[in-house]
């Protein structure tokens, strides 16, 4: 008896887990830098720069950046203080794994701010690094076999599996100008940046990404008594990605996320600090889906001998979707009586969980709106809100599910009425939709030649009544035959019975 193989390539999650990263800081206020009369807002944003795995070692590195915004000592003008420090996230694999997927990101758990002088600063708090990491895991399956009164029955097993895999960083830089309404800089107070995909197009061996990173910058005027500014600007990117594995037809995923931005005001020709020289540095990955068929050998019997089969349980996830959407969510917060002007709107970094419920894949989440306002005394303050959302996509995907969803904040916008605020924030939502196959496959099969089957030689054909449906390979294998030799004796031309008949059974 000759065993054929075939080599069925899937994927194994050796790693899904957090890591908590503390952050324990006792500042002390530079000297250019005024004194503090009253905190407004702690903020802390991780970065992740690199992920690497070494053997069963996964290794992330990155920034986190600290910002304190406070009142100065007379409680006129908003001032902002910036420090940096870096970090690395490591965990221990299930096995050691080569050509890695790492996804990975990271989300703040909690911050304390006190100042414990009108020039230091006590912070402590926690950021998580959470991450999921695939290696590649082969399966050999028996496809076919070869041998005297063997009799086999094949298929081909289909799936869509991940094909390739990339991550690569890139920077975006433009030099961006003040209009003419606007008064000129002298400190940058706060920048938030966010990633917007308009094209992907795949290529053989990488894939084109064409976006826009959509940046608010928040600055000091350089003249005295005013109070912060906000610009909006959009940076457009046309980026080659390369990814081995790459076809120009293939389904892909490319997330591109924010690893850091640099704004710093320069002067113009004219000596006035109108221009706002930017690095927003990206990290991209890509993975690359396509179909993939391999033919299995779905069962087998003897004609002469009893047969040891041998099966091997394994789950493998199917791409059913990739979801690239937005949704808008409004809600309404009641707010300070005395406000007078909103400064400055944003939300903190969005976190949402999805799943596949009657044809839609359900986004929810939370997020926060931070929210820099003046009162009725021109005094600046600060307050924020939290708000749950949800929102539902449509999507093709039947049995059981898995889904992994991003969020972030592509733009916010608000509307005061009277002593409330009407807020719409537009919600990029991303999300990979797995359907989840049990599947038992033949690793293995032997004759036990201790145990031979008995065939009844007495007749050369045997009447026997079958029921409507009912298949011819269990038939054969009862009476030690083959299914072909009962469709050419039956003139049957399927692999079951249409209606209840009578079959004559070569023997």
């Amino acid at each position: 008896m000759t065993l054929n193989r075939e080599v069925l390539s899937a994927s194994e999650a050796v790693y899904d887990g957090c890591q908590e990263q503390p952050i324990d800081l006792d500042i002390s206020l530079p000297d250019y830098c005024p004194d503090i009369q009253r905190v407004l807002k702690c903020q802390v944003i991780p970065c992740i720069a690199s992920r690497n795995v070494s053997g069963d070692r996964l290794e992330i590195e990155g920034t986190y950046t600290v910002r304190v915004y406070y009142l100065d000592a007379a409680g006129s003008r908003v001032r902002c203080y910036t420090t940096e420090g870096t970090y690395l996230s490591s965990a221990t694999l299930k096995r050691s794994v080569e050509q890695a997927r790492i996804y990975a990101s990271a989300h703040m758990e909690y911050l304390n701010c006190r100042p414990t002088s009108p020039r230091r600063l006590d912070i402590h708090g926690a950021f998580s690094v959470c991450a999921r990491v695939y290696g590649r895991s082969d399966l050999e399956v028996l496809s076919s076999i070869e041998g005297e009164g063997l009799e086999q029955q094949q298929g081909t097993f289909s799936y869509i599996a991940c094909t390739g895999f990339s991550q690569q960083p890139f920077t975006v830089e433009d030099s961006l100008q003040l209009p003419s309404s606007k008064l000129p800089a002298e400190m940058i107070l706060r920048t938030q940046a966010a990633v917007v995909l308009q094209k992907v197009e795949p290529m053989q061996g990488q894939v084109m990404a064409v976006g826009e990173v959509r940046l608010r910058i928040l600055y000091t005027p350089v003249e005295e008594g005013t109070q912060p500014e906000c610009m909006d600007y959009e940076l457009p990117f046309t980026q080659p990605l390369d990814c081995a594995g790459m076809q120009e037809h293939a389904q892909c995923q490319v997330q591109i996320s924010v690893s850091g931005v640099e704004v710093q005001v320069h002067a113009d020709f004219s000596g006035e600090s109108t221009t706002f020289e930017t690095r927003v540095r990206l990290f991209a990955c890509v993975t690359c889906y396509a179909p993939q068929s391999v033919q299995i050998l779905k069962d087998a019997y003897s004609c002469r001998y009893e047969m040891q089969i041998t099966r091997s349980q394994k789950t493998l996830e199917s791409l059913s979707a990739l979801i690239d959407d937005s949704c808008m969510h409004r809600f309404r917060v009641e707010c300070d009586s005395h406000l007078k002007q909103v400064l400055d709107l944003w939300c903190e970094p969005c976190t949402v969980s999805a799943s596949v419920e009657n044809g839609e894949v359900q986004f929810r989440g939370k997020l926060t709106v931070c929210v820099l306002a003046l009162n009725e005394e021109n005094q600046p303050f600060y307050f924020e809100r939290a708000s749950e959302f949800t929102c539902s996509k449509p999507v093709e995907a039947e049995g059981e599910t898995r889904c992994f969803a991003q969020a972030q904040q592509l733009g916010v916008s608000y509307h005061l009425v009277g002593s409330a605020m009407e807020i719409g924030v537009e919600i990029g939502l991303s999300a990979a939709v797995f359907s989840l196959q049990p599947c038992a496959f033949i690793t293995n099969l032997t004759e036990d030649e201790t145990h031979p089957r008995t065939q009844d030689r007495a007749a050369a054909l045997c009447i026997y009544f079958a029921k409507s449906g009912e298949d011819l390979w269990e038939i054969a294998r009862r009476y030690c035959t083959s299914v072909q030799a009962i469709r050419e004796e039956n003139g049957i031309e399927g692999d079951s019975v249409e209606e209840r008949c009578m079959l004559l059974i070569p023997m």
